[in-house]
C-alpha cells in the first residue's frame, strides 16, 4: 500500500491566523496555518474547558489531511456545516445565541472566514 504524499505544504514563515469559537462544552481556539500559496494547508484545534479533545483533535487532523491533499476547503466547510450536536442544539435552544451547532461547524465558521477575508473578529494574525 502506498502512502499519500501532501501535495501541499505549509509555507516558510507563514503567518498564524488565531479564531475562537464557542461551543456547549468549550470555546475551541482555532489556528489556521497557509501554504506556499497563501491558501490554508493545517488546522490546529485546541478546546479551552470541557470537550472531547480525542474528537476535536481528529476533525483537525483530517481536516488537515484534506487541506494538504489540495482537497477545496468550500467543499470541507460544506460537510462539516452538516454536523450538529445535540448538546449545542439545546444551548441554542436554550437561548445561547453565541454557540456554534457543533465543534465541527466552529471549525468550518473559523476556515470559511480565513478563507474569505470575513471580518477580522475574533481573528489575530501572528507570525
Amino acid at each position: 500500500m502506498t502512502r499519500m504524499i501532501p501535495v501541499r505544504k505549509i509555507k516558510e514563515g507563514a503567518k498564524a491566523s488565531f479564531y475562537e469559537a464557542k461551543t456547549s462544552c468549550s470555546t475551541l481556539k482555532i489556528t489556521i496555518y497557509n501554504g506556499d500559496d497563501d491558501y490554508p494547508v493545517r488546522i490546529a484545534v485546541e478546546p479551552v474547558g470541557n470537550g472531547c479533545l480525542a474528537n476535536i483533535e481528529a476533525i483537525g487532523r483530517l481536516v488537515t489531511l484534506l487541506l494538504e491533499m489540495n482537497a477545496r476547503a468550500d467543499v470541507i466547510i460544506e460537510q462539516l456545516n452538516k454536523v450538529i450536536c445535540p448538546a449545542c442544539k439545546s444551548a441554542m435552544v436554550k437561548g445561547d445565541k453565541d454557540v456554534s451547532l457543533s465543534c465541527a461547524r466552529a471549525i468550518a465558521g473559523a476556515l470559511d472566514k480565513h478563507i474569505n477575508n470575513g471580518d477580522k473578529d475574533g481573528r489575530k494574525d501572528e507570525k
